[in-house]
Order: structure tokens, then sequence, then C-alpha cells
């Protein structure tokens, strides 16, 4: 009598189980973000001028960011001048608030580096202005620029 083999066993012809996948691939990204360093730089978005000359600029927490104020218009529709706005911990600041503030901060503190990070468009005086505050605080005064490219 011949022996006769069946094949019970059949090939799975389901969906494929995808939390081992999914968990894996979680792993991995857990893994990179934690393992990666941010360099995160706070202020406000500015369009500083282009320098061939730039070394780059003092990891430091005092920033102070220049911008040109959005334009605006008045009643009869004429465009108005813009203005410098002044930004000192995400903030807007005038001057003397920017004094006012560097006195609480640097009270027992070294000489801390004061990076200034302006538009291109913002006049020679406000920047001279924040400069001379920070000079009357003894503080590092660097002007933040991008490097030039093609």
């Amino acid at each position: 009598m011949p022996l006769i083999l069946t094949r019970r066993l059949q090939p799975l012809h389901g969906l494929l189980d995808l939390v081992p996948v999914v968990t894996v691939v979680l792993l991995l990204l857990c893994f990179f973000l934690l393992s990666s360093s941010f360099v995160l730089q706070p202020g406000i978005k500015v369009d500083p001028p282009r320098s061939e000359f730039s070394e780059g600029t003092p990891s430091s927490r005092l920033i102070v960011a220049v911008a040109m104020s959005p334009p605006q218009v008045d009643a009869n529709g004429n465009t108005l001048p813009a203005h410098p706005v002044l930004y000192f911990n995400d903030q807007i600041v005038t001057l003397d608030g920017l004094r006012q503030q560097l006195d609480q901060l640097l009270v027992g503190r070294g000489t801390p580096a004061l990076v200034v990070k302006a538009d291109r468009n913002v006049p020679l005086d406000v920047l001279t202005d924040i400069i001379n505050v920070g000079a009357a605080h003894r503080l590092s005064i660097y002007v933040a620029t991008k490097p030039a490219g093609p």
C-alpha cells in the first residue's frame, strides 16, 4: 500500500503583522531625537547684512534683535514710514527698557556677550544706541552678519 503524504500547512495569504515594524521605527526615531543636539537660537527672524569676514557669533542668552516695522497705511491710504522695533528676550522693548533689563540680568555676572541681530535696512544710529547701552554695561558686543555667498 503506497504512502500518500498530504500537506496540511498552507502559506499565509493574509495581512502582515506591522506592530513589530512600527515599534522598531518608533524606537529608532526616539533614539535619533534623543541623541541629536539641536542648536536653537531664540529670537525674532531678521535679515542681517552679508559680510565676507563674518566669523560667527558666540552663543549667548543676551540677544537684541532689531527689525523694521511692517508697512502701515494711514486713514488716507498713504504709506507710513517704517521704524525700527527692538526685541529682547522675544519681547518688544525700548532703549530705556533694554537698559533696565540689562541692569537686572547682569547683577553679579562676569562679562557676557551681547549679540545684536539687526535687519540690513536698520539705521546706523539705532545700532549705535544699542552698542552704547551694551558698552555702558561693560558687555562684549557682537553684530551678527550672514556669510557672503553666491
